[in-house]
């Protein structure tokens, strides 16, 4: 990672919620910018002392002000009021700033079609592991975005974990397969340590077991590149009604997809 393209870069949060906390968090753990290069804007003063004691960061209620300070510019509002915050901002924002999209279910062109200039614009949906760099976050460029603006996002999304470069069609069922995803392994994880630890391993200790059980089982699929359905032939004991997991999972992903695409609907509508 060429560190020298995100170190000298100021960052703006529009929206100072879960999401941006996690970034600012990460960014500031992986000492690739110092807190003077970051700026969070919210309508909610305690959320940005919050932060601002936490982590000390520069604040401001002024969406505006928060705008005109980053080279890159996060929205990380809700998606219903993406296009109200671009509208009021739009004559702060300039055109060799980059605009990083965390909202979710917002095309880039519904941003590009807001913004009253062509400014490069990137979709990213990260998940909370990123918050450890070990996320997977799917991003999507915008017409805009050149190589070197490129350059720039792949640099900073390697921070977070494993960026993969998706068509805006598969942004969906990208987001319900990894952002929701995590939703689908922590009830996993909590069933496998408790039944451990109702028959005498400490909580701890089950939970540990677990978690890296999961986290080998999926560097097996990955560094062996075979099929979860053959590698499963290597375990003799197998006690899980898989055709209920697998109609439990599927069904959980496609539940997620539909009411994401039923967002993204509504609001390019």
């Amino acid at each position: 990672m060429t560190d020298e393209l995100i170190q000298r870069k100021r960052f703006a949060f529009l929206g100072a919620g879960i999401i941006a906390g996690v970034f600012i968090e990460r960014m500031l753990n992986a000492r690739v910018t110092t807190p003077d290069n970051i700026l969070a804007t919210d309508p909610k003063e305690e959320r940005l002392k919050e932060l601002s004691d936490r982590f000390g960061i520069r604040t401001s209620p002024d969406n505006k002000i928060g705008a005109d300070f980053g080279d890159l510019l996060f929205l990380a509002m809700p998606p219903g009021v993406v296009k109200e915050v671009l509208s009021e901002s739009c004559r702060a924002v300039h055109e060799n700033q980059i605009i990083v999209s965390l909202a979710a279910a917002v095309p880039t062109w519904i941003i590009e079609s807001v913004l009253c200039k062509p400014v490069p614009v990137v979709r990213v949906i990260p998940n909370t592991p990123s918050l450890i760099g070990a996320g997977v976050n799917p991003y999507v460029l915008g017409k805009h975005v050149s190589n070197d603006h490129a350059a720039v996002i792949e640099n900073l999304l390697s921070v977070f974990g494993n960026a993969v470069r998706i068509e805006e069609k598969d942004m969906s069922i990208a987001t319900a397969l990894t952002a929701v995803g995590p939703t689908y392994i922590f009830p996993v994880l909590h069933a496998l340590a408790s039944a451990a630890e109702s028959k005498g391993l400490q909580r701890k200790q089950a939970l540990a077991m677990a978690a890296d059980l999961v986290a080998g089982t999926a560097r097996l699929v990955r560094e062996t590149a075979r099929e979860p359905e053959e590698l499963k032939l290597m375990i003799g004991t197998r006690t899980l009604n898989e055709e209920q997991t697998v109609t439990l999972f599927s069904g959980a992903l496609t539940q997620a997809f539909e009411k994401i695409l039923a967002s993204e609907r509504k609001l390019t509508s």
